[in-house]
């Protein structure tokens, strides 16, 4: 008697499945990618095509693994060269589940601009120690792998069905990769097609118009309009009932709780964040406006916008991880009323080893010995030396961004 089983393992079966599902999206993933506009939710959807391609590699190795490891039914009698032909497809499928991740993954560490990778925004994905050079090569392989893996998808598929419609009843093909307790195999196989229609035509669904897509894995705040100050934390400005001769010693303390936060043009799209760490010293006086000072520390590691792999490229050497000092500082002298409870003070901004003006648009409200402020500022990050290299250039990330601020502060 031979020790041929008659249908695939129960690890063989789901792994099949899950492998055929996530290939399927994958694919779809990818086209779609293809036609859309660069936008915050077009680099959601390439990181979570990441993500998902060593999804399938692991498991891809895994079901390698697995048909190595247990015997599997006997291959579908018929003429020799359905024999071969249904072989080698096989072959080359695994060749597209194992190269296709592999050549992306290369085709990532190869890019001139180095994105940081996080897998599931959890598991770090370390960069192939590969030359540049090769990155055009690498990119023909990987849509190659694509078209060719699309292509072998269909054949499985349609040879898979034309054996089970050619076979009698106790040989058929399709419910040897199904559970045992199956009883209607033509609408298990009308199921299986429909899941993994849904599963190609899910990216679209998931990644829309960059002002309504609801990307998995990466959240992305709403960026507030030119004119508009966003919500921010609030940083001490000050009160005093001085007499007109009295020397100035009207200090405030800026009381935790304050926010400092950022928006940007990224890909097309908004991106917002903040900084979790920044102090403030401000002297002010209300009778003598022209003689406030203010001083604002940042800790520019403490920058975070709501994305990991966005925020470690963040805090990388071409970014704010290039200031000697890790910091930045902001010192104006002398607040200009414009009326109504509104201010500007003209100030400049040190980051990078260089220095440049700044001018801070803001709301003061004291009542008695309390401080609320409210305000806004725009700033070049290239003048600054925000974003060397290739981001440099504005095509992703554009020149200007948008700082907001709110705090409250008491007189000390």
């Amino acid at each position: 008697m031979s020790n041929t089983p008659l249908r695939y393992r129960p690890m063989a079966i789901i792994l099949h499945w899950a492998i055929a599902a996530l290939l399927l999206f994958q694919l779809g993933l990818g086209w779609h990618m293809a036609d859309m506009p660069r936008s915050a939710v077009m680099f959601a959807a390439f990181q979570f095509h990441k993500s998902i391609g060593m999804a399938i590699l692991l498991l891809s190795l895994l079901r390698v693994a697995v048909r190595v490891a247990w015997p599997r039914p006997a291959p579908v009698e018929g003429p020799r060269w359905q024999t071969r032909l249904a072989s080698g497809v096989h072959g080359l499928l695994y060749l597209f589940m194992i190269g296709g991740p592999l050549t992306g993954w290369a085709l990532v560490s190869t890019a001139s601009v180095a994105v940081p990778t996080l897998l599931f925004h959890t598991v770090p994905l370390p960069h192939l120690p590969i030359n540049h050079g090769w990155h055009d090569g690498i990119e023909a392989g990987h849509s190659l792998l694509a078209w060719l893996g699309a292509g072998l998808i269909v054949l499985h598929i349609g040879g898979a069905l034309k054996h089970q419609l050619a076979a009698r009843r106790e040989e058929w093909v399709v419910p040897r990769m199904m559970p045992a307790h199956v009883r209607s195999v033509w609408g298990a196989v009308v199921l299986a097609l429909g899941v993994l229609g849904i599963a190609f035509a899910l990216p679209w669904v998931l990644y829309r118009a960059p002002s309504a897509a609801a990307a998995p894995f990466a959240p992305a705040a709403p960026a507030p309009a030119a004119s508009e100050a966003p919500p921010v934390e609030e940083t001490p400005v000050a009160t005093a009932s001085a007499e007109p001769d009295k020397p100035l010693t009207h200090d405030w303390a800026i009381e935790p709780g304050g926010r400092l936060g950022f928006s940007a043009t990224v890909n097309g799209g908004p991106v917002e964040g903040r900084f979790g760490k920044w102090t403030g010293k401000v002297t002010y006086d209300p009778d003598h406006p022209q003689a406030a000072k203010l001083t604002v520390t940042v800790q520019l590691a403490s920058a975070s916008s709501g994305d990991q792999t966005r925020d470690s490229m963040l805090q990388g050497p071409e970014f704010f991880g290039s200031s000697p000092m890790g910091r930045a500082v902001f010192t104006a002298s002398g607040f200009k009323p414009l009326g109504s409870g509104k201010f500007s003070a003209d100030g400049a901004l040190a980051i990078n080893g260089v220095k440049v003006p700044v001018t801070l648009n803001f709301d003061l409200k004291i009542a008695e010995d309390k401080a609320t402020v409210k305000g806004s500022a725009r700033l070049d990050r290239i003048a600054l030396h925000v974003g060397t290299g290739q981001w440099s250039a504005t095509d992703q990330i554009g020149a200007e961004v948008g700082l907001s601020f709110s705090l409250k502060a008491h007189r000390l």
